[in-house]
């Protein structure tokens, strides 16, 4: 799920527009963005026209600008795009109807158009969006419910409010309490946003506890093989006795989503869970998924290339991972994969992305799940495979060092050098410098012929794209 599914069709477009001006260094000529929005020059004219109207109230801080060409986005230090958005995203129909169904559990259409101010039949076809959105998450609204899986439904009401920093701020004594006896019985520490995290985890759960007739069936069901997990039977007599104030029967269902909770939504950190992965079963499926996966990242470096501390790192993130690969469905992308695949493509000196494919192939394997590009959740999980590999490809690689021999006058020997200096040291653990005969290169960049050795690229064309996208496949090869 994109955040933007939130918003009308228009808003979304326009805060697409506004992410690709910030990725592009706040400029784009209207050709561009006719590309990537796919709309007539009039409807674009008038996209950012009103764009520049709802930015009015942000125009000492923030400012868009448009001379029929060319849209400038300008902004002071101090603010960010995501005062915007979100005041977008709260204010969103479709975001009310799903506080609604989290507040009171059912929605009564008549009184609920009225609330939004709009019909009957616009609301029935903002649920049907909805519906789409909620699809991956294997949920749906039916006659004025979310039906299906608690645990998905948690989930999914977790991951939306988190990243709308909504429902974690004036922690109550009792609250305060909870999380305390959870410390103290786990011998554990939260950090700061570990507390956060489980506070918003409370609030949810407080809202649907009271949930008639609740489903667990395949939770229930993928849950069996962690019924003896040390953790788990700490976790048990401590829910049992925070919870005893709500006056309702704790069900076993509810200890095992906190189970969950705790070791796969970043609350544990990195020192705890170290100490609480010296005693988990290595045979659950998750346990048995990081053992692979780690196993098959350590044969890509090689095992003496990483130290233990970073491969505790690794076993820790992947922990996160596979976790809620096992137990949950869908995500919430609040950020944009392609950028994120177009800054490691110019950054990374190896090839990541085969191996993350790699990675996935054997998740989706061990976890018994289908690998699914167009799944948030697969796409997140690649992008964490991402991450966990870039961590290791910063400390790990090798250096390579490229030597530069040209033939040219010295003017432009010395721009062009410079040029490729500079475009090529960004690259991790790229060592450029002029051609020493009596050093070792991994490869020579050279405008003529020469008999070396070692692998050489002939430039074309002097700062030229091809060159340097040719160049950066063989230093990722070398």
């Amino acid at each position: 799920m994109r955040f933007e599914e939130l918003l009308e069709k228009k808003e979304a477009k326009q805060v697409y527009l506004i992410k690709q001006l910030i990725i592009a260094g706040g400029q784009m000529n209207v050709h561009e963005i006719r590309k990537i929005l796919e709309l007539t020059k009039k409807s674009i004219d008038n996209y950012i026209e009103e764009l520049i109207d709802d930015f009015k109230p942000y125009q000492k801080r923030c400012q868009i600008t448009y001379d029929g060409t060319t849209v400038t986005f300008s902004k002071t230090t101090d603010f960010s795009i995501e005062e915007f958005e979100k005041a977008l995203y709260l204010n969103s129909p479709k975001y009310q109807i799903l506080l609604t169904l989290l507040e009171e559990k059912e929605i009564s259409p008549v009184r609920l158009s009225q609330e939004l101010k709009i019909s009957e039949s616009s609301l029935s076809r903002k649920i049907r969006d909805l519906n789409k959105i909620l699809k991956e998450f294997d949920l749906r609204i039916w006659q004025g419910k979310l039906m299906g899986e608690e645990s998905q439904i948690r989930y999914f009401y977790f991951q939306l409010l988190w990243y709308l920093n909504q429902g974690y701020a004036q922690i109550s004594s009792r609250e305060s309490h909870i999380i305390e006896n959870l410390e103290r019985g786990l011998n554990l520490e939260f950090m700061p946003v570990a507390k956060q995290r489980v506070l918003l985890w409370l609030r949810v759960t407080k809202k649907r506890m009271t949930v008639p007739n609740p489903q667990f069936k395949q939770f229930k069901e993928k849950f069996e093989p962690y019924k003896r997990d040390p953790l788990y039977l700490k976790l048990i007599p401590l829910i049992r006795r925070s919870f005893s104030f709500y006056a309702v029967e704790i069900k076993e269902e509810e200890i095992m989503l906190h189970f969950v909770f705790l070791t796969g939504m970043s609350v544990l950190s990195q020192r705890g869970f170290h100490a609480y992965s010296l005693q988990r079963s290595k045979m659950t499926p998750t346990a048995w998924c990081d053992s692979i996966i780690l196993e098959t990242i350590l044969r890509i470096y090689g095992p003496k290339n990483i130290r233990k501390e970073l491969e505790e790192t690794c076993y820790y993130h992947l922990s996160q991972i596979h976790l809620r690969l096992y137990f949950f469905l869908g995500d919430v992308e609040a950020y944009d994969r392609n950028n994120i695949w177009q800054l490691e493509e110019t950054l990374s000196t190896s090839n990541i992305q085969s191996h993350v494919n790699q990675l996935l192939e054997l998740s989706a394997k061990e976890l018994k799940s289908q690998s699914n590009e167009q799944n948030s959740l697969w796409a997140m999980t690649a992008i964490k495979y991402l991450s966990v590999l870039s961590i290791i490809d910063i400390r790990v690689n090798r250096e390579v060092r490229v030597g530069i021999y040209l033939q040219l006058d010295e003017l432009f020997k010395e721009a062009t050098k410079n040029m490729l200096t500079l475009q090529l040291n960004s690259l991790n653990g790229v060592i450029v410098e002029s051609f020493n005969e009596n050093k070792q290169y991994d490869l020579v960049i050279t405008n003529t012929d020469l008999e070396l050795d070692t692998r050489i690229y002939r430039i074309t064309e002097l700062g030229s794209a091809y060159d340097l996208k040719e160049i950066k496949k063989l230093i990722r090869q070398a």
